[in-house]
């Protein structure tokens, strides 16, 4: 009838591929030895080719590698987005000796633009050196934009080269140079996973041939498995590396790492399989060329979906946008793809080899009756069974919802790796996120250097430091992170009455003057009374005066008349004397002559005494006129006296009103400056032009000014969640401060730590939407194909899904709770995508092996599908799982948490999901399990004398 199975005899037909495999042994076995060797001989070692090829970590069209970018651009800076900090510390104050070291450091970092494309001197800057530096004056740091993205391997060589620098040259005793900050972080993640990987290859090889010693106890077993899958391994890591060298394929040493780990588990898983279903085969009494065949026959389907489906899980990963991701997906699905053809080739020709001489037969009988009780028990009592196994299951799943994911890479690495050490250094003198600050910029359609633009400015940096979680906001207002002294309103009132201020002791020194002017006044206006006093005295005494040379000069002209009558009658003798030549010698006639000349003196007196009168009266005239006018003049002192007096008083009173009101200005603007506050910010125009001013507008504005840029810091942990939490309130914030500005319609960018995560965050969980869904259609599509089962091809990678929740929860309970280490972000997505893929090819041979013993029934296809299967699926699992596991040796721990999360899922699929979820679900669903197929709940009755094997 349409839709039964067809039941076939138990010599079944042997596949063309098997029998050209069975011929071509030893040529297939050379051909993957040498493909091995010469991929791995002539071609550079996948390490180094993955350094080579190295991408950003976050895509370059993300909004924070944007606003990077374009902060670079707009400031002529950098085309890049690696940032890197110098940490300088010394164990005392920083001296002059550090200063010098630092500016000849600088100085050759400008001179290498070949890595170095931007250093941002702060210390080496008056106005910028004390945001800078440590409080405590031991530390300092400065930020370099180096060349080439963050992760990329242009980048990798800057950061190197930045280092060979301080290598390069000796710091003054005491002082130490860490390089740090976002791309040396990246840089060390790329190294330290390379120098792990051969040791985490190492571990792998020895826990795979110990743990095959403990399921064959026979080193000739091992040969199969583990022969295969060390050429397997060889031949992928020289597949990619060829692949990648010449540019076909991206990789990362992420990818690496997981395609050693994927080839080498699922490689052994599919050596065991082979050699498990072969030994089977020859307990069943086959001969050993037929137990060949069988076995090829009944994996070959088994490997194919198994390795499609990881093949094909992985590769949706190549539609995410995180490089991690995208790398990852073509290196692994191709390495898968070659897995495949080695399984179905390399390790069924060694196992030709082998059988020849009798190598891997069993060497005991695997009864299966652990695993027989299982499916009984299932079979019997399927509920309980279901119940407690889904109980096993959700004692992990329930602290799913305790995750807290973390970005914080710093934490999963060795604590003395090179940038670890600068992150320690800086938190022992800076806030926990200095290094790790978010770099803002407003870029507006006109020039921005100018005071009312930078009242915008300002209301940006005050609406950014306003926000929960942010610790300190730099920008052109505020270059030490707090307001600029001396920029507020209150405070330029203060200098605008610091005129008069400044006047003041002019003022009291001229009031002090007034008072001494005064009191000479009064004194003046004394002695000019007395003056006039004496002045009238002495006017009153020269009138007195006059009148009596007027009384003598009437005597005198009296004398004079009496006289010129006598002169006239002895004039005679008169002449006389005058007329003897030696009246001289006679003393007689010289007494005679004088006594003339005396009268004739009288005459003369009389003349002088006449002048004398006149002079004296025009004296006598003038003296009452001066003694008016000195009046007057005293009138006028007076008066002067009296302005000079009333003047005093307001001039005294206004020159202490102006002392009160200039000390009450100067405390106003003190007030201001001392509380930090920002509320009345303005620089005037002439401010501009200030050397300080054009030094901070030199780092914080484009050269244009049509861009301002802000450095924020954290508060807390910028790496952790709340970091993310803290930039997600930027864009409104600057924008609501934009409002209805002069800056209004700017555009906003926003690069850096936080903003990195976010978009990590936000990448993140949409690849792993996209990646999720593509997977889960590929494997149902490729379940429904192998099992021609809906309902199979649903459980399937729903049981893993199921399976993966116990896991991840086991894993955060392990590592967030006991160890203390939250699960890294990577985790997550990565894990889910190995186990849905890994999970699915154990329960495909189960499902596979039931339909094919169904023809007993379900319900005794069940017990001997679980029976047989058992052991080899359970020795798979654990084989594939210890294999993961030894990726903790990594000292990267984000590897050791992607293994050993797989690592517990394997466990948890293998040893619950798949020994009894998936066989409840068998028991409930019965024949619809298998719908559309039919195949019936019991057997017909004519089919119970014998085994049958069933062919869908």
């Amino acid at each position: 009838m349409p839709g039964e199975v067809r039941v076939s005899s138990h010599r079944a037909h042997r596949p063309v591929v098997a029998r050209s495999v069975r011929i071509l042994a030893v040529p297939i076995i050379v051909f993957w030895a040498l493909l091995a060797v010469t991929t791995n001989t002539f071609i550079p070692q996948v390490e180094r080719v993955a350094e080579e090829l190295a991408g950003s970590m976050i895509p370059s069209y993300a909004p924070s590698q944007v606003a990077m970018l374009r902060i670079g651009e707009k400031f002529q800076e950098s085309t890049s987005t690696s940032l890197t900090m110098l940490v300088f510390e010394a164990d005392r104050p920083l001296d002059d000796g550090d200063h010098r070291y630092y500016d000849d450091l600088m100085h050759r970092l400008k001179q290498d633009p070949e890595h170095v494309q931007y250093v941002m001197d702060l210390w080496g800057k008056p106005i910028t050196a004390a945001g800078a530096q440590s409080v405590d004056g031991k530390a300092t740091f400065v930020l370099l934009r180096l060349a080439g993205n963050i992760g990329q391997l242009q980048a990798n060589e800057s950061v190197n080269a930045v280092r060979d620098f301080i290598a390069d040259d000796t710091p003054p005793p005491g002082l130490k140079v860490y390089v740090s900050g976002a791309a040396p972080l990246a840089s060390d993640t790329l190294t330290i996973a390379n120098s792990s990987l051969n040791n985490i290859t190492i571990l792998t090889i020895i826990l795979i041939v110990i743990m095959l010693l403990v399921v064959y106890r026979s080193l000739a077993n091992l040969l199969v498995p583990l022969v295969s899958v060390l050429i397997e391994m060889l031949v992928a890591k020289g597949v990619i590396a060829t692949l990648g060298h010449f540019g076909v394929i991206p990789l990362s040493s992420f990818a690496v790492n997981i395609v050693v780990a994927l080839t080498l588990g699922a490689g052994t898983d599919y050596g065991i399989f082979l050699l498990g279903r072969y030994q089977e085969a020859r307990q069943d009494g086959e001969s050993r060329e037929a137990a060949f065949y069988t076995a090829y026959r009944s994996v070959a389907p088994i490997i194919i979906g198994s390795g499609l489906t990881i093949a094909g899980a992985c590769y949706c990963l190549s539609l995410a946008r995180l490089d991690y991701f995208h790398t990852m997906g073509p290196a692994v699905a191709i390495s898968m793809l070659f897995t495949i053809a080695a399984a179905l080739t390399l390790a069924p020709a060694i196992l030709t080899l082998g059988s020849l001489f009798g190598l891997f037969d069993p060497k005991r009988v695997a009864k299966g009756h652990l695993y027989r009780r299982i499916a009984t028990s299932v079979v019997r009592w399927p509920k309980p069974v279901f119940v407690a196994s889904v109980a096993v299951v959700m004692i992990g799943a329930v602290f799913v919802p305790t995750y807290q994911v973390s970005y914080d890479d710093r934490a999963y690495q060795p604590a003395d790796g090179p940038a670890n050490l600068g992150f320690e250094a800086s938190d022992r003198h800076f806030s926990q996120s200095k290094l790790f600050s978010e770099m803002l910029m407003v870029e507006s359609d006109h020039d921005m250097r100018n005071s009312a633009d930078f009242i915008s400015l300002d209301r940006v940096a005050k609406s950014l430091i306003r926000l929960p979680g942010v610790a300190m906001v730099q920008s052109i207002t505020r270059p030490l992170g707090r307001p600029l002294e001396h920029a507020t309103i209150p405070y330029l009132f203060t200098t605008q009455g610091s005129g008069s201020g400044q006047q003041l002791p002019f003022n009291e020194q001229q009031n002090e003057n007034t008072d001494k002017q005064a009191e000479i006044q009064a004194r003046s206006v004394e002695v000019l009374q007395k003056v006039i006093g004496l002045t009238q005295q002495m006017a009153d005494e020269l009138h007195s005066t006059v009148l009596t040379l007027e009384n003598l000069k009437q005597v005198t002209d009296d004398m004079n008349a009496g006289i010129s009558n006598l002169d006239d009658f002895l004039r005679p003798l008169k002449n006389y004397f005058y007329w003897e030549p030696h009246c001289f010698d006679i003393p007689a006639c010289w007494a005679m002559r004088s006594l003339f000349d005396s009268l004739d003196g009288i005459d003369s007196l009389d003349a002088q005494i006449a002048d004398a009168v006149t002079s004296f009266e025009a004296i006598d005239r003038l003296m009452p006129q001066l003694i008016s006018q000195l009046e007057r003049m005293m009138s006028d002192s007076r008066s002067l006296l009296g302005v000079i007096t009333n003047n005093y008083g307001p001039s005294h009173l206004q020159t202490t009103q102006t002392d009160q009101t200039y000390y009450d200005l100067i405390n106003v603007g003190n007030d201001f400056d001392e509380s930090r506050s920002d509320d009345f910010f303005y620089i005037p125009r002439e401010a501009f032009d200030n050397e300080d001013v054009k030094t901070g507008m030199q780092l914080m504005m484009s050269p244009d000014g049509k861009a301002a840029r802000f450095i924020v810091t954290h508060e807390g942990n910028a790496m952790g969640p709340e970091g993310i939490d803290h930039v997600e309130q930027f864009p409104d914030a600057i924008k609501a401060a934009l409002k209805e500005t002069s800056l209004a319609g700017s555009k906003i960018y926003i690069g850096g730590a936080g903003s990195n995560n976010k978009d990590i965050k936000a990448y993140a969980a949409s690849d792993l939407l996209i990646v999720a869904i593509a997977a889960f259609v590929l494997i149902f599509l490729i379940m429904l194909y192998l099992t021609r089962s809906l309902v199979a091809a649903l459980v399937i990678p729903g049981t893993v899904a199921f399976s993966y929740a116990g896991a991840f929860g086991l894993s955060v309970l392990v590592w967030q709770h006991i160890i203390g280490l939250h699960l890294h972000w990577l985790v997550l997505p990565l894990t889910f995508i190995i186990l849905v893929a890994v999970g699915s090819d154990y329960n495909l041979l189960l499902i596979s092996r039931v339909k094919e013993e169904s023809g007993a029934g379900l319900n005794t296809g069940l017990i001997r599908a679980l029976g047989s299967t058992g052991g080899v699926v359970t020795s798979a699992g654990l084989v594939f799982a210890f294999t993961m596991l030894a990726m903790l040796i990594s000292d990267l721990h984000t590897i050791g948490q992607v293994g050993s999360t797989v690592c517990i899922g394997l466990l948890l699929d293998t040893l619950v999901v798949r020994s009894f979820v998936v066989p409840c679900l068998l028991r409930f669903l019965g024949p619809w399990f298998w719908w559309p197929t039919f195949i019936r709940q019991r057997p017909l009755r004519h089919r119970l004398p014998q085994r049958q094997r069933v062919e869908a």
